[in-house]
């Protein structure tokens, strides 16, 4: 599971990266700020022990980010550069070598920067991005739910009295609430 989510994560640090850099143009700016945003990002994160959960987390907070406040010209390398950051060293951490982590990213990166240039539509952009800031936080988190889950259930094997579960009404309508939201944004951005 663990290894799944890495490669996960990283599919949607890199999808990230592309939308962010499509912001950014393939100008000299955005291109120096992603190379030194990631210069500066991927040592910091080695240093704090990088975790599935909250690499997953910030890079659905990036993409949000960019959903809610539209283009960013300014923020795209750094915001590209950040994502991709995050992404390689989730996978330092995860075992691979630092070398491969950070030319494999790097790679991705110079991909990304290389697709900006092509003139992709805003409607795919904005689709990259809803993808990643549904998914990364999903996919980053699923561990601990998981893990969360089967300490419930163990803990609630020797109790005779179960704790009442939400209605499933309440559910739905929080789900039906976030996604008219996502998606009126995503229409009208468009």
């Amino acid at each position: 599971m663990l290894s799944l989510s890495v490669s996960l994560l990283w599919l949607f640090a890199m999808l990230s990266a592309a939308a962010h850099f499509q912001d950014a143009g393939r100008g000299l700016a955005g291109a120096l700020g992603g190379a030194l945003t990631f210069a500066i990002v991927y040592p910091l994160a080695i240093a704090l022990s990088p975790q599935p959960n909250w690499i997953g987390v910030l890079i659905g907070l990036a993409a949000w980010w960019r959903l809610i406040t539209g283009r960013l010209p300014r923020m795209g390398g750094v915001l590209a550069g950040s994502c991709a950051a995050l992404a390689a060293a989730l996978q330092t951490a995860g075992g691979a070598p630092p070398w491969m982590t950070v030319t494999v990213a790097a790679v991705a990166l110079l991909a990304a920067f290389i697709y900006a240039g092509a003139g992709r539509s805003a409607v795919a952009r904005q689709t990259m991005l809803m993808v990643c800031a549904l998914g990364a936080p999903l996919v980053g988190l699923a561990g601990d739910m998981l893990y969360g889950w089967q300490s419930a259930t163990m803990l609630n094997r020797g109790i005779a009295v179960a704790a009442p579960s939400p209605p499933v009404w309440a559910i739905i309508i929080v789900g039906l609430a976030l996604v008219a939201g996502l998606v009126r944004g995503y229409w009208i951005r468009r």
